[in-house]
């Protein structure tokens, strides 16, 4: 059963878009935005493919629930859980799912990197970020704000696991040295499989520890209550300040304005020529406005960065 879906980001790609659009945008900034709308999108790809294939394996099983897309909060410290898959023996496998563009590469050293079209670049090591979200779910756990099921007066103690999950399209370059938590690194094709091996060593104790299925759905939608849903403040993420519609117009417009009476139009509906799913002014504009890249073809922001891929 799944209990929360992935929370919608398009309004935060939406503001993103509408960003680009401002005339007092240096480069520098410019190609931040347009950095973190890559990412965006990547995140958003990576989270469904994972999510997809869970629902596929588990969404209908009796003993199995899901939860997308939770943010945990714990005094100071946040935790952002891509995915909970948590069964009726109160097994919870923390995941994280990652949307690499070519190849994973781990070293003799646990660093990782990734590799597009011959160039690398370092990345943080998710077996350590997802180290850090275990770490607030067990707080959370341990100061008994989440309340586990109990039988005869006894509290079961979640088993948690870490997996991270690499899209399928990726490929993964290991080390010939033996690393901890290295085996946990996976493509998203293979999570049935490698739940279903820790599973097993619970053995006969599977049975004692088996909470009933409204108590395994009670215990989920606790951890949903506690999700706090993150706001982003954009302006300030890039150190920008409120423009008002007056500052815009005089900013973009060098016409002098003159009334006209002018018969009224009716209101132009744009679509995107690659999905066609419908699309704001803005996106379309946006496209317009980069023909080099878009060759003067309107597309909606997810398409945009399928794109701009191809055209790097």
């Amino acid at each position: 059963m799944i209990i929360k879906q992935i929370d919608s980001k398009q309004e935060d790609l939406e503001v993103l878009q509408q960003l680009l659009q401002r005339p007092d945008l240096s480069p520098q900034t410019q190609r931040k935005i347009e950095q973190r709308i890559r990412l965006l999108c990547a995140g958003i790809k990576g989270e469904e493919e994972s999510a997809y294939l869970m629902q596929f394996h588990f969404g209908n099983h009796p003993d199995w629930v899901i939860i997308n897309d939770l943010r945990l909060q714990f005094q100071n410290k946040v935790a952002q859980i891509d995915h909970l898959l948590i069964n009726r023996h109160l097994q919870i496998f923390v995941c994280e799912s990652k949307r690499i563009a070519g190849e994973l590469i781990i070293n003799e050293f646990g660093e990782f990197s990734r590799r597009y079209n011959g160039q690398g670049q370092g990345m943080p090591s998710p077996l350590e970020q997802n180290k850090r979200h275990i770490s607030i779910l067990k707080q959370l756990l341990q100061k008994k704000l989440i309340q586990c099921p109990s039988l005869c007066g006894l509290y079961f103690k979640p088993l948690i696991y870490s997996l991270i999950l690499i899209s399928n399209d990726s490929s993964i370059l290991r080390p010939k040295k033996t690393i901890a938590g290295l085996d946990n690194i996976i493509k998203n094709e293979q999570l049935q499989e490698k739940v279903k091996q820790l599973s097993k060593p619970l053995g006969i104790f599977s049975i004692i520890r088996t909470v009933s299925r409204s108590r395994l759905e009670e215990f989920a939608h606790q951890l949903v209550k506690l999700h706090h849903p993150q706001k982003h403040d954009w302006l300030a993420c890039f150190g920008l300040n409120k423009i008002n519609n007056h500052s815009a117009n005089i900013a973009t417009s060098s016409q002098p304005q003159t009334e006209t009476l002018t018969p009224k139009k009716k209101p132009v509906s744009y679509f995107c020529v690659a999905c066609r799913k419908n699309i704001s002014p803005d996106a379309a504009n946006y496209c317009w406005n980069h023909k080099n890249i878009f060759g003067g073809k309107a597309y909606c922001y997810q398409c945009q960065q399928i794109i701009r891929q191809k055209h790097q």
